[in-house]
């Protein structure tokens, strides 16, 4: 036994004796979970009426205890257990002195700090699993806890049933609980057996980083001050989760000196073992009393378990902690300050002092000397040699040094990075290659610190030497003008951004975080990430194919299940696929999706393909991800996610098409539209435009219709109030001839505004053929303004009614000083040009590609529909100077492939 040192008892005078054995006499007579509930629940409105019962005034007496109130709350729950047990065993037809099992109290139970409605947590430990008595025991016990405690006393317990061999592989949640553990009934010498267990299979160092991590956590989100309006006295900086964690710590940094600390030892603990100076104990002792009176007295006030004190219970609290009414205060003293007033401006520095003691031991405990094993340790969160010198037969340590620095969120020491350097150039052979590789499997894993530590391993040569189809990469020039970083860089870039969505706030950002946090298996996706670019190492193949091949090689040696390494290789296969379909293909032929989703095959694939294809593109460079791509993206993954769950069929047949119909008709219905006009507006569109519209759209184009048939266009801006673009529709009579579009085109030019895609819808009636265009279009990266929406306008009005050209608009464009140049002026490189016929049974895809500019796509628009050509969708992808368009047309479906790419190419030749 610890001897008790004055400062124990003094806090032992604040605590209170501990005293259950006034209900002994009581309970002994009591065999049902009826009168056991009725004493539990009148025993326990004693003890909140004597919280109650202090009222202010100039009257004797002084407040409930804090922690005397905690420990009664405890005491009476202890007997209440203790007299279930008996009861359980008794039905059980065996004796409750000698049966195997033990119940022990943990958390706050454990501890005697029970509130007037904390949760209660009982751990049940058998001798061993599946005795038949044992087991009855247990079953009657949780049977009387639930009738006697839940539903007669409304009280939340907590169960857990723990076997001896479980220590080993306990949550540090568990652990927390157990420290605090405390024999309530059963066998005294089993639970000796569970302690001596727990204490065994506790590993110190991971406890004491876990537990700094999480309170970290909790204080990010409570403040690091308890001067607030509304102090959270369980969780916020100050509250009992403060001082617990202080314990904790404490516990488990000088276990076998620590193991037996209960209650008032734990603060002659702190001065012995983490230096808290004794005044500083002494005061927090005082603290702790004034925080368990507050949160006893919320506890009543509120009938209900309330740790957050806020002003609407502030003056009760005060009042049953003695501070006076505003007519006992003038009476006194009538410049005083009211009685709240002084109750929180003695509350405040009680928390400031537990947050301020705390916080010293937890940073002293976190900075000491800390067991890693594999001859490390932690010193000022800092990997150093346990020794004097790191040796060691099997270079494997360095992987596990890596995965230590990760998991804990700690730094490497200069000794043994210069360990680690000299080691790999002696490129050493890895002895035990499946454990090497489980460790690097792990690492992949984890979704913390990832990208620091696959830096850090790259900066020392760990990943090279480890993965050496990834070290060729890593000074590898990417001999592409859209990389800021060499390919390797690039690579561990992308690994940043996934990172970085794990802790996102922007809202933007939640859909990706969600399924970042959903993927069942990370590792597969960041394995793929290391490996996307290792083709680009072997020149004269495309490197997404010689990247398969690799790896393929790479999966094999790392053990990988044929499963996992065939989505590995499908995402360094497939990396591109889902960028160049959002960005080039058009989402609303269904012909686009059954491609894509036959390629990509599930969803949990499309998953690590969406996140993969977002963070590849962030980290090419600044400017390149812009918010249109993210649009596109998300629309494919959408789109594919509802075909992959079979929420939405890739093809609509015509009754599926006259259903919508119909139901637009009749939710059309209650828009004020003129019937007519909606009837003939529904019918005369295309399928892809009446299942992609909502109603809001669709009701804006009847009237944009309504007022082209007056003889004017209509061009409509709409942008998001966040977005960085804005969505352009221009409604007007279709051109006998193919070249709205690239009118439209030539006006945004002649602004200076960008282009990134189109949808064309015409609908066409006995009496005219309507266009309606969209457009997503940028000014220098932003919304168009005010002005430049009306400069816009006022242009395409005066093009579309034939007031003036397009051609005189680029001439004064070009005239005006400073504009920019498009790309025939710059004397860009002859454009390229792909045909693809298989992605629609009435379209052609023509893809071309230039230098980029300004008028790089009304070039293109223009070229088509001067060879004759209809354009019905186009998409723009820029890659810094380079543009790339896909363009959807008829019109030349008798020409042969080679005839369109000439023709085009001198078209855009021309323009």
């Amino acid at each position: 036994m610890l001897p008790t040192s004055d400062l124990e008892r003094m806090f032992d005078s604040l605590s209170g004796d501990r005293d259950g054995s006034r209900h002994e006499d009581a309970l002994a007579a009591i065999d049902d979970a009826a009168a056991l509930g009725e004493y539990l629940k009148s025993e326990r409105r004693k003890l909140i009426d004597r919280i109650l019962s202090y009222v202010s005034g100039p009257v004797s007496g002084a407040p409930a205890g804090g922690l005397q109130m905690s420990r009664e709350f405890s005491d009476l729950t202890d007997a209440v257990v203790h007299r279930m047990f008996v009861i359980a065993c008794r039905r059980a037809s065996t004796d409750h002195a000698t049966v195997p099992l033990a119940i022990v109290a943990t958390g706050g139970y454990g501890r005697r700090e029970l509130a007037a409605f904390s949760d209660i947590d009982i751990t049940f430990v058998p001798q061993r699993d599946g005795h038949p008595t044992l087991d009855r025991v247990i079953r009657e016990m949780f049977s009387l806890v639930m009738d006697v405690c839940i539903a007669r006393c409304g009280l939340e317990v907590g169960y857990a049933y723990r076997l001896m061999e479980d220590c080993a592989q306990l949550d540090h949640q568990t652990i927390c609980g157990l420290l605090d553990a405390r024999l309530i009934g059963g066998s005294n010498r089993l639970f000796i057996q569970f302690e001596d267990a727990f204490w065994t299979g506790f590993n110190p160092t991971d406890f004491i980083f876990a537990k700094l991590r999480e309170r970290e956590m909790s204080l990010a989100k409570w403040g690091l001050t308890p001067r607030v309006v509304e102090p959270h006295l369980k969780e916020g900086p100050g509250g009992l989760r403060d001082l617990q964690t202080a314990v904790w710590l404490t516990q488990a940094r000088w276990q076998f000196a620590a193991a037996r600390v209960r209650g008032p030892r734990s603060l002659d603990a702190l001065i012995r073992e983490a230096d808290v100076p004794p005044a500083d104990a002494a005061n927090l002792a005082m603290a702790k009393e004034k925080l368990f009176q507050v949160r006893n007295a919320l506890h009543a006030i509120a009938g209900a378990e309330r740790d957050q004190l806020v002003v609407t219970r502030q003056e009760e609290v005060a009042r049953l902690l003695g501070f006076r009414s505003e007519a006992d205060r003038q009476m006194e003293s009538p410049c005083g300050a009211p009685p709240v007033e002084r109750f929180m401006a003695e509350l405040y520095p009680a928390l400031a002092r537990i947050r301020r003691v705390s916080d010293q031991v937890m940073r002293k405990i976190g900075n000491s000397r800390l067991i890693l094993g594999i001859g490390l340790d932690c010193k000022n969160r800092r990997i150093v040699p346990a020794n004097d010198s790191l040796e060691s037969d099997d270079p494997t340590w360095m992987l596990w040094m890596c995965e230590l620095a990760q998991k804990y969120g700690i730094e490497y020491g200069g000794a043994v990075e210069r360990s680690a350097v000299g080691l790999i150039a002696l490129n050493p052979v890895i002895s035990e290659p499946v454990a090497a590789a489980q460790l690097f499997i792990t690492i992949l894993s984890r979704m913390t610190n990832l990208y620091e530590t696959l830096q850090k391993m790259a900066d020392l040569g760990i990943l090279g030497w480890f993965l050496p189809e990834f070290s060729v990469l890593l000074d590898l020039i990417p001999y592409d003008p859209s990389h800021d970083h060499t390919v390797g860089q690039h690579t561990i870039l992308i690994v940043k951004y996934l990172e970085a969505l794990t802790t996102s706030t922007r809202e933007e950002d939640a859909e990706m975080r969600r399924i970042l946090e959903d993927l069942a298996h990370p590792e597969q996706l960041m394995l793929a990430v290391l490996l996307h670019d290792s083709g680009k190492a072997v020149p004269g193949t495309p490197h997404s194919e010689t990247g398969e091949v690799i790896a393929a090689s790479v999966c094999k040696r790392l053990g990988l299940s044929a499963e996992a390494s065939a989505n590995v290789c499908f995402l360094v296969a497939n990396h591109l696929l889902m960028a160049e379909t959002s960005r080039l293909r058009d989402l609303n032929l269904d012909e686009t999706l059954r491609e894509f989703t036959d390629r990509v095959g599930d969803i949990e694939r499309l998953n690590m393909l969406y996140l993969l294809t977002y963070a590849d593109t962030r980290a090419v460079g600044e400017g390149v991800w812009t918010q249109v791509k993210g649009r596109f993206l998300r629309e494919l993954w959408q789109r594919a996610t509802a075909v992959l769950s079979d929420e939405e069929p890739l093809a609509y047949d015509d009754a599926a098409i006259a259903r919508a119909r119909r139901r637009l008709r009749k939710d059309l219905s209650v828009e004020n539209l003129p019937e007519a006009d909606v009837a003939e507006h529904i019918q005369s569109m295309p399928p892809h435009y009446l299942l992609s519209q909502d109603l809001k759209q669709i009701g804006l184009h009847i009237g944009f219709v309504r007022r082209v048939r007056d003889g004017q266009p209509v061009v409509d801006f709409h942008g998001e109030r966040d977005a960085t673009y804005t969505e352009l529709t221009v409604c007007a009579l279709d051109d006998p001839r193919p070249g709205l579009l690239a009118k439209i085109a030539g006006v945004l030019a002649a602004a200076d505004v960008n282009v990134h895609g189109a949808q064309v819808a015409t609908r066409a009636t006995s009496e005219d053929r309507i266009a309606l265009d969209t457009l997503l279009v940028d000014f220098r990266g932003r919304q168009l303004s005010p002005g430049k929406r009306r400069e816009v306008a006022s242009n395409l009005t005066s093009v579309l009614t034939g007031a003036q050209s397009v051609e005189a608009l680029l001439t004064r464009r070009r005239a005006s000083p400073g504009h920019s140049r498009t790309g025939a002026e710059m004397g860009d490189m002859a454009p390229r040009v792909s045909i693809r016929r298989d992605v629609s049974e009435t379209l052609t895809l023509v893809e071309i590609a230039a230098s980029d500019s300004i008028g790089t796509f009304y070039r293109f628009c223009d070229a088509i529909s001067r060879l004759g050509w209809d354009i019905h969708s186009a998409r723009v992808s820029t890659w810094r100077n380079e543009a790339r368009a896909g363009f959807y047309v008829t019109g030349c479906c008798a020409l042969s492939d080679e005839d369109i790419a000439r023709a085009l190419k001198c078209a855009v030749a021309a323009t």
